[in-house]
């Protein structure tokens, strides 16, 4: 019989950046205490603090200081304060005004991660499972998650941020109407499995072609570009956003933007979130032939433009491998109802589907508070308290959310008791 755990207020599936963003978030807001005094039992397999990021061999997508931020407001006493002078912290530090590499920002965060494991062992309500999550059921008052070695942990809630996997069916997903991948399934291939060192990578030589505009897409182009790639096509639906500091910025740079639409209403930036940064607006920069660019060994193809329609089939019909990045959704446990029915959560184009709160919701359209769900695969929508361009149409995550404007929203749910039901629209 699986042995019996006392009842937790929260189980918190995971220890990556997402799960850990509400409890440093706690610690800077002076909220720590109480979001302890709940009992939280954390459950993750791994080392706590990077998550998938200690695999990844890109670069970040943001430059180096704001992965340090987390440290402000934090006191200057007791366990939090050694961090500032480690050697992990000071070689990010050296990135503060550029795009580290994520081998430079996962010790960081394995650091983090220690000091906030030692916090929730310290605490006679919380503990910490060197375990994995692998099934969630709902009770009539609260979960209880199975974990592999048997146990069961109940709850008032979970809190799933397990990571994320490639959306279904990405082998034979339809770019644009009239264009699928499936009469070329044997040589597609998620971008995960060439970013993530965990996955054995393709064998690239000759062409590839790249699915996709996002940041993903454009690490993906610039590992294919290191490797043996003889040329890169990238295929992108909705045109390349680019970041920048502000409007005049991007005026000077020559790109062309919607100065309603694409810049953030809050601090002004131009694509803050969906834009690309670093080693990516570098490389689709060059591809747009923006000023002064070096010229980029990629082909353009806009999907759903009658000028390249052709071109777009002739290339994917002639690559030796197709890469799509068409995004995550979130890699959770099975779940089920109190019943012990199946409770299947919905998906959409932006992976699984939660409210602004972080409530999972299901295929029926229902959301349930008592699981809160949000990180790769599962990020919250852009809403007016997070700022971010009207444009955005996708989920905003990333670490620097996670410890503030994320980390607040789901901080102030998890302390919130209400657990009724909603419907999600």
């Amino acid at each position: 019989m699986p042995s019996a755990e006392p009842h937790f207020g929260l189980v918190f599936c995971g220890g990556g950046p997402a799960a850990l963003g509400p409890i440093i978030t706690a610690a800077r807001s002076g909220r720590l205490g109480e979001l302890l005094d709940r009992g939280i039992a954390l459950v993750e397999p791994g080392p706590l603090g990077p998550g998938g990021l200690a695999h990844y061999r890109i670069g970040a997508n943001s430059l180096g200081g704001p992965f340090l931020e987390c440290l402000d407001g934090l006191p200057g006493t007791g366990p939090f304060a050694a961090l500032r002078d480690l050697p992990e912290t000071r070689l990010l530090r050296e990135h503060a005004d550029d795009h580290p590499p994520l081998s430079v920002v996962a010790p960081f965060l394995t650091r983090l991660g220690a000091v906030v494991g030692a916090l929730l062992e310290a605490h006679p309500r919380c503990a910490v499972f060197a375990d994995r999550a692998e099934a969630v059921r709902l009770t009539a008052d609260g979960v209880v998650v199975t974990t592999g070695s048997g146990r069961e942990l109940g709850a008032r809630r979970a809190v799933l941020a397990t990571g994320g996997r490639p959306l279904g069916g990405y082998a034979d997903a339809e770019v644009v109407p009239g264009l699928e991948l499936a009469p070329h399934r044997d040589k597609v291939r998620h971008s995960s499995s060439l970013i993530d060192a965990r996955h054995t990578p393709p064998a690239v030589r000759g062409k590839a072609v790249v699915v996709g505009g996002s940041h993903s897409a454009w690490s993906a182009v610039d590992l294919l570009l290191a490797g043996e790639a003889d040329e890169v096509t990238v295929i992108h639906r909705t045109g390349l956003r680019l970041f920048y500091d502000g409007a005049d910025a991007a005026r000077a740079d020559g790109y062309a933007f919607d100065p309603e639409l694409d810049v953030c209403p809050l601090n002004g930036r131009v694509n803050r979130y969906g834009g690309l940064r670093g080693r990516a607006h570098e490389l689709a920069r060059a591809a747009l032939g923006l000023p002064g660019a070096d010229p980029a060994p990629v082909r353009l193809l806009r999907a759903g433009d009658p000028q390249d329609a052709e071109a777009a089939h002739k290339a994917l019909a002639e690559a030796d491998v197709i890469v799509m990045a068409n995004g995550f959704e979130a890699a959770l446990p099975p779940l089920s109802r109190a019943d012990g029915t199946a409770l299947t959560p919905a998906t959409g184009p932006t992976g699984t589907v939660v409210t602004d709160r972080g409530h999972l919701v299901d295929t029926e359209g229902a959301a349930h508070p008592r699981l809160v769900a949000y990180g790769l695969g599962a990020g919250l929508a852009p809403s007016a308290d997070i700022g971010g361009e009207p444009s955005y149409a996708r989920r905003a995550d990333g670490v620097w959310l996670y410890q503030h404007d994320i980390g607040e929203i789901v901080l102030d749910d998890l302390l919130n008791e209400a657990t009724t039901g909603e419907t999600h629209s």
